[in-house]
């Protein structure tokens, strides 16, 4: 009897589990719940954040897994993303100081079950002020004629595309806006405005339609900088280090690629004929053996020197000088190639006087100078001082001799079209083989407009009357027109 009710008894209870098990239901997949690891941003005034700010969040599911998130600033539009952090750049309203910007993240788990509470952030933030500095590694030389030429940098921590206009003031003239894509820019003194100046964009060849004021002429200047940014914030003003600007004296420009030595040779010459010139030395050195007066930008700077001009008379040599703003090495007539190629494509007259070694780099004068190469040959050759250098061509052209032996010449290959214009008579030593073409010229509508010498004339002073005559008939009589 004891064991039919423990029997009976157990049936009972196991069917009342049963029935209670028939009755209930299964219980649904639990929604993620979503944090953002800052609570909140309580920052006012100057203390508001710029627009760069990083935020984490983080996820957690009772059931399951988070998978991913979605992140929002108006709770409308979405973006999905499996990271938990990220660095956000925000934008500022044109005009705005400061702006509060909302940030909202929800998490999803592994069944597509979506935080129905996204976390939200209130983001204070303050619009930074930009910054504008002048390249101080290259500024114009302290003495600049009518051409000056400034790279400059503008930054924004809000994102350098907030920057809205750039602006330059020469002394106490107008601020002059600027194109903040452009870094380089070029001033060109207008020589019948004495206070204004062209405004020239990188290699441009034109000007900006407006002129900047507020030059002084044969006086030292300041240029100012200043940025804007798209909330009317200016940056602090730099400065730029000062330059003497002065205006041209003459349509005639020398230029010196060899040392005061050359130079003391070439400038009685010149005040003998009669010209007026302006001077610049190019082979000028600071006791580091830096070039001091040569322009950290040859083009466009120097292009824009030479236009000022009519006629040119360079000499140089084989040196290579290193351009601090390229970190590029070449000859004198190599940097000056850009705009030599402007100057006599606009019927302008330039006389050349340089030479050459062995291994000089041509490429990037051949055939804008009216030479096609140099003559490469094992051995070498000389001038003696009872030889001579004498013109192939009708007219005045004295034969000219060097006062001392003249060694390493290396003769010159006109371009197509070039004409010859003097040879020289060489001692050949050791082999060496070659043309004796030393000089050469180039037409401009049927009139000579391109003089080039590979070979110093400077050397060529037995008789330095004679030399004085060539520099005169080049000078005076073949470039007039």
């Amino acid at each position: 009897m004891r064991k039919l009710t423990t029997y009976i008894f157990a049936v009972a209870a196991l069917t009342f589990l049963l029935s209670r098990c028939d009755k209930g239901t299964l219980k649904g997949n639990a929604a993620p719940d979503t944090k953002i690891a800052v609570g909140s941003i309580n920052l006012s005034g100057q203390f508001r954040l710029n627009s760069v700010v990083e935020l984490s969040w983080f996820g957690t599911d009772v059931d399951g897994y988070v998978s991913k998130y979605e992140i929002s600033f108006d709770e409308q539009n979405w973006q999905v993303t499996t990271a938990q952090d990220s660095t956000f750049k925000f934008s500022i309203p044109a005009g705005s100081d400061t702006v509060d910007v909302y940030f909202y993240v929800r998490a999803i788990d592994d069944k597509g079950a979506v935080d129905p509470t996204p976390a939200s952030l209130r983001i204070p933030l303050k619009n930074s002020i930009p910054s504008a500095t002048f390249d101080a590694d290259n500024y114009p030389k302290d003495s600049a004629i009518t051409v000056t030429t400034y790279r400059w940098y503008g930054s924004d921590p809000d994102g350098d595309e907030t920057i809205t206009e750039a602006e330059m003031r020469w002394n106490d003239g107008d601020w002059y806006s600027i194109d903040p894509n452009q870094p380089l820019v070029t001033f060109v003194l207008d020589t019948n405005a004495p206070n204004t100046a062209n405004v020239f964009y990188a290699n441009n060849k034109f000007a900006q339609p407006n002129k900047i004021n507020g030059l002084k002429l044969n006086d030292q200047n300041t240029l100012y900088l200043r940025v804007k940014d798209i909330a009317n914030a200016y940056s602090i003003i730099d400065t730029a280090q000062q330059v003497f600007i002065k205006k041209p004296n003459s349509p005639f420009l020398v230029i010196a690629g060899q040392p005061q030595s050359v130079t003391n040779i070439y400038k009685p010459l010149l005040n003998g004929i009669g010209l007026a010139y302006d001077f610049v030395d190019y082979a000028k050195t600071d006791v580091q053996s830096n070039p001091v007066n040569q322009p950290s930008f040859w083009n466009p700077t120097f292009k824009h020197l030479i236009m000022q001009y009519e006629k040119v008379f360079v000499y140089a040599d084989a040196t290579l000088y290193n351009n601090p703003a390229t970190g590029q090495s070449s000859m004198l007539l190599s940097f000056m190639s850009t705009g030599v190629q402007e100057f006599t494509d606009a019927g302008r007259k330039i006389l050349v006087s340089t030479s050459f070694s062995n291994n000089s780099d041509m490429s990037s004068i051949s055939g804008i100078y009216p030479i096609e190469n140099i003559v490469i040959s094992s051995g070498q050759v000389r001038i003696t001082n009872d030889s001579a250098m004498y013109s192939v061509v009708t007219g005045p052209y004295p034969d000219l001799q060097p006062q001392n032996i003249i060694i390493g010449v290396v003769p010159i290959e006109k371009s197509a079209d070039a004409e010859d214009f003097y040879r020289a008579q060489l001692t050949k030593l050791s082999g060496w083989q070659g043309d004796n073409l030393v000089g050469v010229r180039r037409k401009y509508n049927g009139n000579i407009n391109h003089v080039f010498f590979g070979v110093g004339l400077y050397n060529f002073n037995k008789d330095v009357s004679k030399l004085e005559d060539l520099l005169e008939q080049i000078l005076v009589n073949d470039f007039n027109w």
